[in-house]
């Protein structure tokens, strides 16, 4: 028999002793990180919801009602509801999928908006869903920390506003609307503004029943 002869049994083993021992680390290292992730992605949930609701002093993202495409996270302050979060996924980003936050108070007026997560462009996209603190010379000189919630253009022009019944959705001036966009990101402002939009007008559509189930 020729030494180059492959022992076709022996690799077999092998290749499934390789497999198997391959599927157990990754079975592992799953079940070692699982927690870890979780109660990061629980942590940043967390820290969204403080900075969209008034005050709360119960677990918003253990008390949740969804509406449509709309996930509506509940504040509450001794017992008594003080502001809704509404969170929802709108596809038509520009580079696919934006998760999009609003705070609510309780007559549907909106307070903070913020994008939880995206893939937009940087330098573009990213104009409209970040809220990046902008440090400047004389504030570095004078050692001076800002504090509160980074502004953002597109993003701050929301607050105050409130779906009425019969509106017309929200849109950008580029579209004959009244929303400013982010110049170079037309796209990824039409997606924010169309995701605040729905929050809005669900809340609206649905704010009685919200209230009153929950109370």
């Amino acid at each position: 028999m020729s030494s180059n002869n492959v022992n076709i049994p022996v690799l077999a083993v092998s290749l499934a002793l390789i497999a198997g021992i391959a599927a157990g680390l990754l079975g592992w290292v799953y079940l070692v990180t699982e927690a870890p992730i979780a109660s990061a992605l629980q942590e940043k949930t967390n820290t969204a919801l403080r900075d969209v609701l008034p005050t709360f002093d119960n677990q918003p993202g253990d008390e949740t009602v969804v509406v449509d495409d709309v996930t509506f996270y509940i504040g509450r302050n001794e017992g008594a509801i003080v502001g809704f979060a509404g969170e929802t996924i709108t596809s038509k980003g520009y580079n696919g999928n934006v998760t999009v936050l609003a705070g609510l108070l309780l007559d549907g007026t909106l307070s903070t908006v913020l994008v939880t997560q995206q893939a937009e462009t940087p330098g573009l996209g990213t104009v409209v869903c970040d809220r990046k603190r902008q440090k400047t010379l004389s504030g570095l000189i004078k050692g001076i920390k800002a504090t509160g919630l980074p502004s953002n253009v597109m993003l701050d022009q929301f607050s105050g506003k409130q779906v009425v019944e019969g509106q017309a959705p929200w849109t950008v001036k580029k579209d004959g609307g009244t929303l400013d966009a982010i110049t170079g990101a037309t796209i990824t402002s039409r997606a924010v503004g169309g995701a605040v939009f729905t929050i809005s007008e669900t809340f609206a559509q649905n704010r009685g029943q919200l209230l009153k189930e929950n109370n």
